[in-house]
Order: structure tokens, then C-alpha cells, then sequence
């Protein structure tokens, strides 16, 4: 069927009729995405958001332009300004993409409904369902997430700068590969335990039987141990385990051995009752101490002799599996927070624009009118006071009272001290500048809710990206041998440019000639593995995709399109 005779609008319409003549698009590699858009069931995801009649982009269309822009490289909302809209409207069926304002104002209207956790929701149980995520353990790790804008809000612990500043944090629950199944955006003043049991909640409810959950000191509670052991397991750093107590477990304790980033070490383990002291008890106004049975690993690294204790409440696992869960707490766990942060860009804010505050026309001086206010008030009191010294010196000629003496002089002195207000303020209020930019006018109000859903919808979009990177990593991996940089390599190529047709219900896409050999044909076994797959466009135009690399260097030699034309 010729998709013209589906075409609803007549943007659609003018988009199809591009597409069949051909066209250069310089986002050209991005649409291999729309296989895991397709697998994770994207159009039905977002459907929790309602729709708008009329509107030219739906809640759909502003999400996907924020997936294809985090996978593109187009690392903020402002960032739109600077691309083609018509080539990145490619990557979603579209005409063209939604500019900055468009996206900005629906990204608004998304957050006052607060579906995020809805739809944090829907996308980690589809992750599940579709086996894309480990269920052996659950790493819980919390990234800060400066806060650059212009509203007050809770100050944390920024380890990078080694200093308080006012931020957010961002606790995600990733499996053992450093996969991350949802994430959980609070403000600092939240503690990290609260956060915890909140995590193995959903995992209980997500139908994962007693998870098994990995975190680090800051989770440490021993009446914490003993509430969240009735749902989960968990292991995590022994505080308060002396170096002296480990080094009195034997040496011949230490019977099995274990191998983890390089490094050795020897493993040994004892059960220990723990309990909190009496004051932590009265503080949590509980009326004696919380104690419970725990199982200590020690790990001792086989260089250094230096011996870490580590407790969990799980007592069926190997032992060298408890230490091998918690020391990749510092490998593939820590590590997808510095991916997010240099691949994509974890620390955006969209819920302010500092850039575009300071670009606007500056604004009328609240100050001045306050002032003009107060001196108008000022200026009523004094008369109030002037006709009431009136009033008492009439009454004093009639007869002496000390009690009106009393009250004239308290008058004389109110109408002192209200004209040096007066002078003071006028004086004041020639010092200030009629007009200031709105962003000293916006300054101290606080942080509103809707600022921070904007900001986990957008990471939402972040690690969709993640996911779909990865799942062509897999695939990628079948078609080019080198570990050392296959996912450079396949960012090289879902970020390259080519030339798109359509022809018949299929859209031809072309990559650039890629110089490489090796390169080149792994591309080009890929493209045939996604072709095997039937990728469609998932988006207003609903065709299938067919990938191709261009034979030649010149994308606009006639061989760099052979094949085109007689494919249907």
C-alpha cells in the first residue's frame, strides 16, 4: 500500500513525498535504534500520558525526540537550537523535530500530571519480562546530581569536587552487568536507607522472591538489618569491625580463594550476633537495643595481607560469592554512573534554562515598588499622627494631663522617626536601577516538584538510551571481535550520517562509506543482522527499515545508491 494513501496530515504527506525523492539526513545510524524501541514496546509505554487533540506533538513525539537526542550526542533541550529539525524529525516519522520551545512547554505539561513513577514503572517490568535484566543481585548506588539553577534547594556531598553544594540523588538498582532496571531521584535531606527498603518493594513487587540487594556503608543500621531481612537479603561493609577482630579469624579459616578485577584474595567466614548500642535505641525511641544474627565474610587480599569484613543475612550462598557481589560494588556498579555521565549526560538539569534567563529583557525592580509602597504607607501614618498631635494639643489648653503629655511626645516621636524613614527610603530608592534581569528576580524561591519530575523523565530517556545501546552492543559483539572498543565503534556508527529513501513501505537507509576495513564490514554484518530482524520505524510513519552501507566513498555518486531503486 502506497503510504501516502495512510497519510492522516499533511505534514505526513509532505514528509513522505521528501523520503521517496531521497535525502540526505545526517542522523542517518540513529534509526537502528528503533529495534529496542520496538522490542520494549515503546508506543504502548508511554501511553499512561494522555493525549492532546489537536496538537501537532504528542507526549510520544517529545519523549522519542528525547531519546534520539541523548543517543545523537545532543546533549541538552537548548542543544535543539543548533540541529536540523528536518533531518532529526527523520528519526521519528516526523516532518520535523520539535524545537526547544516546543519541547520545553510539553516537558511542562508532562510533569504536572507526575506520571514518572508510572512509567519508571512499566519500563522496569517490561526490562524483566523480557529477560534483559540478571535477577541474581541488585546493586544500589547513589550518583549526586549537582544542581546548578537558581532555587534553593538541599546541599549534599559532591565527592568529585570534595565539597557541600545544593544538588539531588540518584540512586539506581542495576544487576551484576551494570544494567540498570530503575532509578529513584530524591532530594539529599532523604537518608539512604528509607531508599533501600523502598527498592525492595518494587523488587518484591515486580515478582522477584526476596532479592538480594548490594550496598555500601551509608545503608549500615542494625535494627535497618532487621527490618529489611523480613523482605530481602542484602550484603554490605561490617562498620564498626575492628582490624584486630579480623585478624584473630585463623588462618586456616581462610579455605577457598577468589579472583575479582585482578586482584586475589582468600575468603573465610563466622556467624556474629550485632547489636546497636543503648543510645542509638533511645534516639529512635525504641525501648532496648535491636540485635541480629549476621554471617561475616572476610576477605584477605593475597598481596597485601590487609583483611575486609563484609556482612550479609544471606547464609545459603557461597561465600566467595557474597565477596565477588560486594567488590564489584566498585567495578560494573560505579562504573555505569561514569558511562551515563561521559556518554550521555546524567548531571543535565531540564528543569531551568540559566542560559535563556539571561538572553531575556530585563524586567521591572520589585524593590522599587515595595519601596514606593512602604514610603506610601509611611507617608498616611505620618498625617494619622500629625492631625492626632492636633487633636491632644487642643485637649491641653482646655486642661493639664500628664497622661496626654505622655502621648504627645510618644506622637512627636513616631512623626520623627516615620520622616527619617521616609528620607531613608527615597534615598534608597534612588540608588536602585528601575529594570534587573529576571534572573536576580527569580533567585531564593524553592525548588518546585514539577522541576523534579522534568528530571527523571529525562533520565528516564537517558537510560532507555542506555538499554538500547547496550542491546546493539550485543548484537554488535557477533559482528566485530575486538572488546577493547566495540562500543566506540558502534557509537561511530549509530551517530553517522547517510541517505534515506523511501521506496514502496521500506526505508532504504544508507551509511556513509566508512574508510576502515575492518570496520566497514563489521557495519556491514550488522546491518544484515538487523535486516534478518524486520526493524520498523516506530513513530507516524509506520514502515519497515533496511539497512545498507554505501560501496563507495562519494555519497553522491550513483553508486553510493545502487540498489535503491530496485529494491521493493
Amino acid at each position: 500500500m502506497n503510504p501516502l494513501q495512510t497519510a492522516e496530515t499533511q505534514s505526513q504527506r509532505a514528509l513522505i513525498k521528501r523520503l521517496q525523492v531521497g535525502q540526505r539526513c545526517v542522523f542517518t545510524g540513529g534509526l537502528m535504534h528503533h529495534l529496542f524501541l520496538e522490542e520494549i514496546g515503546f508506543k504502548d509505554l508511554v501511553d499512561c500520558f494522555p493525549s492532546t487533540p489537536g496538537a501537532t506533538y504528542q507526549t510520544r513525539d517529545i519523549l522519542m525526540t528525547l531519546f534520539h537526542s541523548v543517543n545523537q550526542g545532543i546533549r541538552s533541550i537548548e542543544a535543539l537550537k543548533l540541529v536540523n529539525a528536518d533531518e532529526l524529525g527523520v528519526l521519528m516519522g516526523c516532518s520535523r523535530a520539535p524545537d526547544k520551545e516546543t519541547v520545553r512547554d510539553h516537558l511542562t505539561l508532562m510533569a504536572n500530571h507526575y506520571l514518572s513513577s508510572t512509567l519508571i514503572d512499566g519500563f522496569a517490568r517490561r526490562l524483566l519480562e523480557q529477560s534483559r535484566i540478571d535477577r541474581e543481585v541488585f546493586f544500589i548506588d547513589g550518583h549526586f546530581l549537582p544542581y546548578y539553577g537558581l532555587n534553593v534547594i538541599a546541599k549534599g556531598y559532591y565527592t568529585v569536587r570534595r565539597l557541600a553544594m545544593r544538588g539531588n540523588e540518584l540512586y539506581a538498582v542495576s544487576d551484576l552487568k551494570g544494567r540498570p532496571l530503575f532509578f529513584i531521584t530524591e532530594s539529599n535531606e532523604i537518608d539512604f536507607r528509607p531508599i533501600i527498603s523502598r527498592c525492595a518493594t518494587m523488587l518484591g513487587n515486580w515478582g522477584i522472591a526476596r532479592p538480594l540487594l548490594v550496598f555500601d556503608r551509608g545503608g549500615y543500621g542494625i535494627h535497618f538489618f532487621h527490618e529489611l531481612s523480613c523482605q530481602s537479603d542484602f550484603v554490605t561493609w561490617a562498620k564498626y569491625v575492628t582490624e584486630a577482630s579480623l585478624e584473630r579469624i585463623a588462618e586456616d579459616s581462610f579455605c577457598t580463594g577468589l579472583i575479582c578485577n585482578g586482584d586475589k584474595y582468600l575468603v573465610a567466614e563466622q556467624r556474629r550476633t550485632v547489636s546497636e548500642s543503648v543510645q542509638t535505641a533511645q534516639r529512635d525511641k525504641r525501648d532496648k537495643p535491636t540485635s541480629i544474627e549476621l554471617r561475616l565474610v572476610v576477605l584477605k587480599d593475597v598481596d597485601t595481607g590487609k583483611r575486609l569484613g563484609i556482612y550479609t543475612s544471606d547464609f545459603t550462598r557461597p561465600a566467595y560469592s557474597i565477596g565477588y557481589y560486594m567488590l564489584q560494588r566498585w567495578g560494573d556498579s560505579e562504573n555505569f554512573f561514569k558511562e551515563m555521565t561521559a556518554r550521555f549526560n546524567l548531571n543535565y538539569h531540564p528543569g531551568y534554562d540559566i542560559e535563556e534567563l539571561e538572553k531575556q529583557p530585563l524586567v521591572e525592580n520589585p524593590d522599587i515598588f515595595l519601596i514606593k509602597k512602604a514610603i506610601k504607607t509611611l507617608k498616611q501614618e505620618l498625617q494619622e499622627h500629625q492631625t492626632a498631635v492636633l487633636v491632644v494639643e487642643a485637649k491641653l489648653h482646655q486642661r493639664q494631663d500628664r497622661r496626654l503629655e505622655k502621648k504627645l511626645s510618644d506622637l512627636r516621636t513616631a512623626i520623627d522617626q516615620s520622616q527619617t524613614d521616609i528620607v531613608n527610603f527615597e534615598q534608597k530608592m534612588t540608588t536602585l536601577p528601575d529594570k534587573i534581569p529576571i534572573v536576580e528576580l527569580l533567585k531564593g524561591k524553592p525548588m518546585s516538584r514539577c522541576d523534579l519530575e522534568k528530571k527523571k523523565l529525562y533520565d528516564l530517556m537517558q537510560f532507555m538510551a542506555f538499554h538500547s545501546r547496550e542491546a546493539l552492543v550485543d548484537i554488535f559483539r557477533t559482528c566485530y571481535d575486538d572488546h577493547r572498543d566495540v562500543k566506540q565503534v558502534l557509537d561511530m556508527i549509530t551517530t553517522r550520517s547517510g541517505y534515506v529513501k523511501l521506496v514502496g513501505e521500506t526505508l532504504i537507509v544508507i551509511l556513509d562509506w566508512i574508510q576502515n576495513r575492518k570496520h566497514r564490514e563489521a557495519t556491514q554484518r550488522l546491518c544484515y543482522l538487523l535486516n534478518q530482524k524486520g526493524v520498523r520505524l516506530i513513530g507516524h510513519l509506520n514502515v519497515k527499515l533496511f539497512f545498507h552501507v554505501s560501496p563507495v566513498p562519494k555519497y553522491d555518486l550513483p553508486e553510493a545508491h545502487a540498489g535503491v531503486t530496485s529494491f521493493s
